[in-house]
C-alpha cells in the first residue's frame, strides 16, 4: 500500500501553521488575493478585460474604413438579426442617419474612446505624480546639488512648455530643462562660495542677467522660423523663465509654487477648461487627450504630494538619511515604490473619468473629427433623430459609454480594498 506523498511546498505550509507561524506571503500577492476574491472587482475586471480585448481584436481583424461607409438605402433602420426585402444585410444595432452600421461603428469606435482615456490618464499621471512627487518631498528637505539640478531643470521646462507651444517647437522644453539644470552645476563647480556675492551684489547681477539672456535666446532664435512676433513673444518668456531659475530655488518654494499652479488649475470647472484648450488646440482627438490630461494633472499632484509628505516622516525615510543615502536614490527606491497603492487606484478610476470627458467633448463636436468613429461623437450625430423614433442610433454608444465606465469604477473599488494598508497588515 502506497501512501499519497504530501508536496513540499504545502508540507511546509502545513509544519508552519502547526508551529503557529504565517508562511511568508509578499504585500502585492495578499492584495491579489483580496483583488480575486472581491465579486464587486471580479465583475469590474471582467467588464474592463472584454472591452479591452474586443477593441483590440476589432482593431486588428475587422479592417474598418469610415470614409466609404456611407449607404443611404438603409437609413436609420432599426436593429435586425435577419435579412428582409427591405433591409439585405444583418445591423445588431441598426444603422445611422447616413446608413452606416453602428455596431461596426461602436466596435471600431472603442478603439478611440479607450485610447484616449489611457493617453489622458498617462499624460495627467506622469506629469501631476512627477510635480507631486518634488512637492512632497522637498516641502520639509533640503535640496542637495542633484535636487537643485533636478528641481530648476523641472521648473524650466514646465516653464518653458508654455513658450515651445506658443512657438510649435516641443524642444524648447527640453532646451530650457538643460538650462536650468546647468545652473546650480556652474554654481557648484564654477564659483566659489566662500566668495560668492549676494544674490543683488554686483557679480550675482551678472550671473543672473547672462542666465536671463540665455533663456531669451532659446526662446527667440528658434521660434523665429515661425514669425517676429512669435519670436518676440517667446524671446521675452525665455527671459522670464532664466530670470526666475537662475535664484536659488528652495524645497519649501518650490513645493508652494507647484501647488499654488495646481490649485490655478483646480479654479476652473474640469469641462470648461477642457473646451478651452481644444479651441485653443484646435479639434481632434489628440487635442482632446492632452486637454483632458492637463484637467487631471491636479488631480494626482495632490494624492501624491499628499502620499509623500505621509511617507518621509516614517522612520526608515529617516534611516535612511542618517546612513548617506542620496534624495535620487531615496526618492525612487524609498518614497515612490510607497505611493503607488493610491496613484493606482486613482488612475484605474481617472480612466473611467476621461473615457467620460472624452464623451462629453466628442458630444460637442470638439473630439474626434468625423467621420472617426467615437463614442461620444456618436452621440453627438444621432441625438437629435431621438423624435424620429431612431432610439436605437444613441442607445447602443451610450451602454458601451456606460459599462466601461462602471466597469473601470468597479475594478477601481476593489483596488482600493485590496491595496488598503490595514487589510493588509491582516
Amino acid at each position: 500500500m502506497h501512501l499519497k506523498e504530501t508536496p513540499e511546498p504545502a508540507a511546509k505550509e502545513i509544519a508552519l501553521a502547526s508551529m503557529g507561524v504565517r508562511a511568508h506571503r509578499s504585500l502585492w500577492g495578499d492584495a491579489w488575493r483580496r483583488l480575486i476574491s472581491s465579486n464587486t472587482a471580479r465583475l469590474g475586471m471582467a467588464i474592463v478585460v472584454f472591452f479591452v480585448v474586443a477593441t483590440l481584436l476589432t482593431r486588428l481583424f475587422w479592417d474598418y474604413d469610415p470614409r466609404v461607409d456611407l449607404d443611404y438605402s438603409v437609413r436609420l433602420k432599426p436593429p435586425t438579426l435577419v435579412p428582409t426585402e427591405e433591409v439585405k444585410g444583418i445591423f445588431p444595432f441598426g444603422t445611422d442617419n447616413l446608413g452606416r452600421d453602428i455596431f461596426r461603428r461602436v466596435a471600431h469606435g472603442g478603439w478611440n474612446s479607450l485610447r484616449v482615456g489611457i493617453v489622458a490618464v498617462g499624460v495627467a499621471l506622469a506629469i501631476g505624480g512627477t510635480l507631486g512627487l518634488f512637492a512632497g518631498y522637498y516641502e520639509s528637505m533640503p535640496l542637495d546639488l542633484a535636487g537643485d539640478a533636478l528641481v530648476s531643470a523641472g521648473v524650466a521646462a514646465t516653464l518653458g512648455a508654455v513658450s515651445g507651444m506658443i512657438a510649435g517647437q516641443l524642444g524648447q522644453i527640453l532646451l530650457f530643462a538643460l538650462l536650468g539644470a546647468a545652473v546650480p552645476l556652474m554654481d557648484e563647480f564654477l564659483v566659489d562660495r566662500r566668495v560668492r556675492p549676494r544674490w543683488f551684489g554686483p557679480g550675482q547681477l551678472t550671473r543672473i542677467a547672462f542666465v536671463a539672456l540665455v533663456g531669451a535666446g532659446i526662446g527667440a532664435v528658434p521660434a523665429l522660423a515661425v514669425g517676429v512676433h512669435v519670436a518676440v513673444v517667446c524671446g521675452v518668456l525665455g527671459l522670464l523663465i532664466g530670470g526666475i531659475v537662475s535664484f536659488p530655488l528652495g524645497g519649501n518654494l518650490v513645493s508652494n509654487l507647484i501647488m499654488r499652479l495646481m490649485d490655478i488649475l483646480l479654479a476652473f470647472p474640469g469641462i470648461l477648461l477642457a473646451i478651452a484648450i481644444v479651441a485653443m488646440l484646435g479639434p481632434g482627438l489628440d487635442k482632446g487627450m492632452i486637454a483632458i490630461g492637463i484637467v487631471n494633472i491636479p488631480i494626482y499632484a495632490r494624492l501624491m504630494r499628499s502620499t509623500v509628505i505621509s511617507i518621509v516622516q516614517q522612520e526608515y525615510i529617516t534611516s535612511a538619511r542618517m546612513v548617506g543615502v542620496g534624495q535620487g536614490r531615496t526618492l525612487i527606491v524609498h518614497v515612490l515604490p510607497n505611493t503607488l497603492s493610491p496613484i493606482i487606484v486613482q488612475a484605474t478610476m481617472g480612466l473611467a473619468g476621461a473615457i467620460l470627458s472624452a464623451a462629453a467633448l466628442g458630444f460637442l463636436g470638439l473630439g474626434a473629427i468625423p467621420p472617426e468613429p467615437e463614442w461620444g461623437s456618436m452621440l453627438g450625430d444621432s441625438y437629435r433623430f431621438l423624435t424620429t423614433g431612431a432610439w436605437w442610433a444613441v442607445t447602443f454608444p451610450g451602454v458601451a459609454i456606460m459599462l466601461s465606465v462602471l466597469g473601470f469604477n468597479l475594478l477601481g473599488d476593489g483596488l482600493r480594498d485590496a491595496l488598503d494598508p490595514k487589510l493588509l497588515t491582516d
